[in-house]
């Protein structure tokens, strides 16, 4: 659901498709797509103390990674700050998820692969309900 969550909020985001087009991709950005472009998977998920075990709902903290993919270096890091401010501190109902809250956490080193794209992750942390 988290990751759903946020690929909403980069697909919606008239700035950040201005730049990526239809390449938001859930999983790993499959080798010989155009660039740039965006890949979302969830890294860990944890789930707050239960005060209630009858409860048909439980909050949990799922850690979100946004992989920016571009073929320049210098597009990496104006495309990874609308990533940013495209999903940091949202909340409410969310392509199907009820957030709680979306929080920026880390911001991975600067790589580069064998066909010379580079790329940077940033993490969120997105605090949700999910069914028990």
């Amino acid at each position: 659901m988290s990751v759903k969550a946020i690929r909403a909020l980069l697909a919606g985001s008239a700035l950040v498709t201005a730049s990526v087009a239809d390449r938001v991709m859930a999983g790993d950005v499959p080798e010989g797509t155009a660039m740039p472009a965006l890949g979302i998977k969830e890294i860990s998920s944890v789930p707050v103390g239960a005060i209630d075990a009858q409860a048909e709902q439980s909050v949990v903290v799922t850690r979100v990674q946004v992989m920016v993919m571009a073929k320049a270096y210098p597009e990496v890091k104006p495309l990874r700050d609308l990533v940013r401010r495209a999903c940091n501190f949202q909340r409410g109902l969310i392509g199907d998820a009820d957030v709680i809250s979306i929080e920026r956490d880390t911001i991975g080193p600067d790589l580069q692969d064998g066909a010379g794209n580079h790329f940077q992750s940033v993490d969120f942390k997105v605090t949700h309900y999910e069914q028990n």
